[in-house]
């Protein structure tokens, strides 16, 4: 039986308080005594409470998580065709309790206090306190990626503390090395075991993990953002230590099968997983199987995603020496000798259109990944009752966000790029794909003696970062992860509908030799008048499946969507406690570009 980790999340204890630190948290769940703090078990009970808040997985019931589509984070990339656009923020919100808020903040500030207090051995004492600022940097590295400047709070503030409770915004950097300097403590000093089932609970391995992601993030907007390069620098630096780190432990290993990675209905034996969540018949379950199950794919892998999938040989499906691409103009020709994880992700049998199927696909590509097949039509894969264990955070990310540290820093000239680099992450990555392995030829990538050159290929991006970003994208698709990478690259204009062609695009679909090969294979024939409802981007009867038609109805991006705006009761509070006080140091200004 799964163990029920997440059972212990009845003994949370909250530490609650208003979003702008007004009133102090109540501690009337537990006795706030030395006692109750001088025990590993009542600390332990606490953080897993946090789990729930940062190890969300695929979410409980009918609640999407960022997995494949549903939220802003899942929908606003180029890896989705929609038959409604889901528009970047248009208006600043009067309040935003679930984006602009410091109560996570407090409540692990107050851990953080508590445990610095107690009078645990200093080996306890550090793991815990390891914990306690891993959680803070998770917490303001999420800050800092919505909003930029934010206040950095390092203790609990007292009630009474106004100058600490209504000061200014810091400065990114100051905040971002505040999280580095928490993520290195906790990389040092928590445990590399604290006596919980591996991969539920938060381990030296987890702090490594999300050092290499969150700085990963950093080093990159810093690069291509901020433009700010000895900054680049140290936190690519420290993302690539980070993860060269863990890897040297030879702790963690890829999975053999790629699919299992998010269809399995136990992830306890996988060697990738560093952090999942465990769901369990009766006790925990979710409803993501049952979204690529049982409900038409409103928002489906775009033209652009499938585009991205490379041929079996290891070139880019447009590039000249590419011969065994067979074109794109019938799914079986299109899908024939392409990488293993496009079938992974996508339905590959055939196309799945409005006005044929029940179950459709807005582009055609029917996205799959997180089905298992063995419990589809049972109680345990249907409804809100799937079963289906989370991955949270994997071992192949952590290779992934090696070699794009590794890359970045080389294009920086901080670093001299092996191909002992592209060996010991990269190519792992494709040996488990079955893919052909590559060769560091001076700027360039090769397979197999052709240098890797791709004709669509960006050309604001060397070609060697876009093969790295062409990689991450296919090995990490549907995970919530590619809107922050667009972001963190300076490259939101791939999710603009109008700039991206190809995201508001499906599959080619020729009307009429698609109903002459549905009545061969089907008893029950159709007419062409079936699929009048589905638009191409051309006259005629042949062409792209175009999900939406009206410019007025495409999303679009701008500057200012790179962050999200503070929202004005924020902003408002700040300014009545400066007239208050006459202290016009008190302020949330200025607005974050744009808004």
């Amino acid at each position: 039986m799964k163990t029920k980790i997440f059972g212990l999340l009845l003994l949370i204890i909250t530490f609650g308080s208003c979003d702008d630190f007004l009133t102090r948290a109540p501690l009337d769940s537990i006795e706030d005594n030395s006692d109750f703090w001088n025990n590993e078990n009542n600390i332990r009970n606490t953080v897993v409470g946090l789990y729930d808040i940062y190890f969300e997985g695929y979410r409980i019931g009918w609640n999407r998580s960022d997995y494949f589509y549903g939220t802003s984070v899942a929908d606003w990339t180029d890896d989705l065709a929609q038959t409604s656009a889901t528009f970047f923020t248009k208006t600043v919100p009067a309040t935003d309790a679930t984006n602009w808020t410091f109560n996570n903040v407090r409540r692990i500030n107050l851990i953080i206090d508590r445990v610095t207090k107690s009078n645990l051995p200093d080996e306890a004492k550090n793991h815990w306190l390891g914990v306690g600022r891993f959680f803070r940097a998770l917490e303001y590295s999420r800050l800092v990626s919505k909003f930029g400047d934010v206040p950095w709070y390092d203790k609990v503030i007292e009630d009474n503390d106004v100058k600490s409770l209504y000061k200014a915004k810091d400065p990114r950097t100051t905040v971002m090395d505040n999280v580095l300097a928490d993520l290195d403590f906790a990389c040092k000093n928590i445990r590399e075991s604290d006596g919980l089932v591996k991969g539920l609970s938060v381990t030296r391995a987890a702090a490594m993990a999300y050092t290499s992601r969150i700085m990963l993030f950093e080093g990159t907007w810093q690069k291509y953002r901020a433009k700010n390069t000895d900054f680049a620098k140290k936190y690519l630096t420290a993302s690539q230590k980070a993860a060269s780190d863990l890897m040297a432990t030879n702790t963690y290993s890829l999975a053999s099968s790629y699919k299992s990675l998010t269809n399995s209905l136990s992830l306890a034996s996988n060697p990738e997983m560093i952090i999942y969540r465990s769901y369990v018949a009766g006790v925990l379950t979710h409803s993501l199987m049952s979204f690529q199950v049982e409900q038409a794919e409103v928002c489906s892998p775009s033209k652009d995603l499938v585009d991205s999938y490379l041929s079996i040989n290891g070139l880019p499906i447009h590039q000249t020496e590419n011969t065994l691409f067979k074109g794109d103009k019938w799914i079986s020709d299109e899908v024939a000798n392409r990488d293993s994880r496009l079938a992974d992700n996508i339905d590959v049998t055939s196309l799945k259109l409005v006005g044929v199927e029940a179950l459709y696909a807005v582009s055609g590509y029917m996205g799959n990944r997180f089905v298992n097949e063995s419990v589809r039509k049972s109680a345990d894969g249907l409804s809100n009752t799937n079963v289906t264990d989370a991955p949270i955070m994997k071992y192949n990310e952590v290779l992934m966000n090696y070699i794009e540290a590794s890359a970045e820093l080389a294009q920086l000239g901080a670093y001299t790029l092996s191909q002992t680099d592209f060996d010991k992450s990269f190519n792992l990555i494709r040996t488990r794909a079955k893919m052909p392995t590559v060769k560091l030829e001076g700027n360039n990538l090769s397979v197999n003696g052709v240098i890797v050159n791709d004709p669509d290929r960006d050309l604001d991006v060397p070609s060697l970062i876009w093969e790295i970003r062409r990689e991450r994208r296919v090995e990490l698709v549907f995970e919530g992860i590619r809107f922050n990478d667009l972001r963190r690259w300076n490259k939101l204009q791939y999710a603009d509908m109008i700039l991206n062609q190809k995201l508001n695009l499906g599959a080619w679909l020729d009307k009429e030799a698609f109903v002459a090969w549905y009545n061969a294979n089907n008893s029950t024939p159709i007419t062409i008048d079936k699929l009048k409802s589905i638009k191409l981007d051309r006259e005629g009867n042949a062409g792209y499946i175009k999900p939406i038609l009206g410019a007025q109805y495409l999303r679009t991006y701008a500057e200012k969507d790179y962050l999200y705006p503070i929202p004005t009761d924020q902003i408002k509070l700040y300014k009545d406690k400066a007239t208050q006080l006459n202290d016009p140091t008190i302020t949330l200004e200025p607005q974050n570009p744009g808004w």
